[in-house]
């Protein structure tokens, strides 16, 4: 069922009454516009998102429109006696609202587009990563084939061997033990049908173990039970289940803060609250610099 904004009618009339020399029509063609974008936005909303998601957009809306009421134009109202003053800070806040209500459908979307996603088996997780690995080994590997037939000229084998083998180190390092098995593999059947794109001595066939290491430790942590300690503002939670470490505030940290944290790769979850990197020796230096910046503000 499409979505409507006609109860914005008379407030978009207002907003482009001393702006525009056809208020009805720029207010018309804009309700337009924007129920054309939410309805296009709902198609990939899930149906328990819908109801919040159209309520936000409305506030978010009518604010903006509220704010462009405000705003005049010379050319409209007559030079004489043009208050340039009011205007401009007509203009800055009706920037604001609008700025404001695009950064919300931005996060908006991306947050339920996570949420889409987390909420997916995991067996559909694995076959969609795979497909998309599978997709950039052999565009890789067909490069590294016209190197070696000398159809590709100018390019550096090393450098999509590189490629290759840092993408499936990542799913290595996180224990997804099938995937890397599979793009071997993948790799071993081109290396037999084709031409050899990476040699059997090379370290990316010792992935798999890495792999299987990861996935062990990985099981191991799962059972082991989380550790806290305070530091000034929050706490650190050594998340062993999810492998990570985080870090929560008590109150939304300054900007200079979160520039810090930014800058020792901790990350914003919105999920879980916190400021999180992966559980390992480099995010427990990075720790230990937070906490020093933390005393010594």
């Amino acid at each position: 069922m499409k979505v409507e904004l006609s109860e914005f009618k008379d407030l978009a009339y207002r907003a482009f009454y001393w702006t525009s020399f056809s208020p009805e029509k720029r207010g018309e063609d804009t309700i337009k516009s924007h129920e054309e974008q939410l309805n296009e936005d709902l198609l990939n909303i899930p149906e328990e998102e819908k109801e919040r998601y159209i309520s936000n957009y409305k506030k978010y809306f009518s604010a903006w429109l509220s704010a462009h009421s405000r705003c005049a134009s010379s050319a409209i109202t007559g030079g004489s006696g043009f208050n340039v003053r009011r205007a401009e800070k007509a203009n800055t806040s009706e920037h604001n609202r609008l700025i404001e209500f695009s950064e919300w459908r931005e996060k908006a979307l991306k947050a339920i587009a996570k949420k889409i996603e987390d909420n997916k088996p995991q067996s559909v997780k694995n076959s969609e990563n795979w497909d998309r690995l599978r997709n950039d080994i052999l565009s890789s590997a067909a490069t590294i084939h016209g190197i070696n037939t000398g159809i590709e000229r100018g390019c550096s084998k090393a450098l999509f061997v590189s490629n290759i083998y840092q993408k499936v180190e990542t799913y290595a390092k996180h224990g997804n033990v099938e995937i890397v098995s599979a793009a071997i593999e993948e790799i071993r059947k081109f290396n037999e049908t084709m031409s050899v794109v990476i040699t059997e001595r090379h370290k990316f066939f010792k992935l798999s173990e890495m792999a299987e290491n990861a996935k062990a430790t990985k099981e191991s942590n799962a059972e082991r039970e989380n550790s806290e300690i305070a530091i000034p503002g929050g706490k650190v939670v050594q998340n062993w289940k999810e492998n990570r470490l985080q870090i929560i505030f008590d109150e939304k940290p300054d900007s200079d803060t979160i520039r810090e944290l930014k800058k020792w790769g901790f990350k914003w979850a919105p999920s879980v609250a916190a400021w999180q990197r992966f559980n390992n020796n480099n995010s427990i230096f990075a720790l230990k610099q937070i906490i020093k910046y933390l005393k010594e503000k």
